[in-house]
């Protein structure tokens, strides 16, 4: 009975897809432990230590559905592994939950550049298991790595706020394809065909007279047929000895070619 149980539970609930994109990858990015801010105007990276950061990690950056999720990974020694083998593990992780109707889930909660350079930023990072947030500063050795993350995350806002017009577009086309706003009303208006001027009104009637010529009464080229090509009679004969002949085959062969220049 239990197995039937888990089974129909199991059926009743539809795995969902999620839909995963590796949008960034950087090899060395500096952690800091920051202190609260001093002022309104934002975080300074020179109150942050710069010459001892927290831990030196690589910067994973995925969308994950509609999420931006940056990934802060480190190193460690692998267990039971041979000596100066490591493993890479999620060192802190920042699910980035953008929602355009909520000023409180602006990209500004979760990422933050610091005022007095181009090359930190303040990250909000969650713990998975207590829940708690707190900012981390992420800073980078190389200024195209920064940059390289600033338009990603840019890119990320863009394409949110492409796919909510397209959405709505589609809502709008959708809506104008029904009447009353529901799809069961769904309807089609047929207009009336125009009426042809060459219909027949009524009690009309169509005479429509159809010569009856027999065959043999149309005229017809007439072709003499010869024995060579279409219009050619086949050529004289050869002359031979006789005289008379020659004399009788020349009158013959001036007499046809009169008639074909004639006719």
């Amino acid at each position: 009975m239990s197995s039937d149980k888990e089974e129909s539970s199991s059926s009743t609930i539809e795995d969902k897809v999620v839909i995963e994109q590796l949008l960034l990858k950087i090899d060395e990015a500096f952690i800091y432990r920051i202190p609260p801010m001093r002022s309104a105007d934002g975080h300074r990276a020179e109150d942050w230590n710069l010459a001892k950061p927290l831990n030196t990690c690589s910067l994973v950056v995925n969308r994950r559905d509609n999420d931006l999720c940056i990934n802060i990974m480190a190193e460690r020694p692998k267990p039971n592994a041979p000596e100066g083998a490591t493993e890479s593990y999620l060192f802190a992780q920042s699910i980035i939950k953008v929602d355009f109707t909520n000023p409180s889930h602006k990209i500004e909660h979760w990422v933050n550049p610091v005022v007095d350079s181009s090359r930190y930023f303040a990250v909000r990072i969650e713990d998975a298991k207590t829940g708690r947030e707190a900012f981390i500063g992420v800073g980078f050795r190389e200024r195209n790595d920064a940059t390289n993350l600033k338009f990603t995350i840019e890119d990320y806002i863009n394409s949110l706020k492409r796919e909510e017009k397209a959405a709505e577009l589609q809502k709008q086309f959708e809506e104008s394809l029904t009447v009353g706003g529901d799809r069961d009303d769904y309807k089609v208006e047929r207009l009336p065909l125009p009426k042809s001027s060459l219909s027949l009104k009524a009690g009309e009637k169509l005479h429509i007279n159809i010569g009856n010529k027999s065959p043999s009464s149309s005229k017809q080229p007439k072709v003499k047929k010869t024995g060579g090509l279409l219009g050619l009679k086949k050529p004289p004969p050869p002359p031979s000895d006789d005289p008379d002949s020659t004399v009788a085959t020349s009158n013959e062969d001036d007499d046809e070619w009169g008639d074909f220049a004639e006719g």
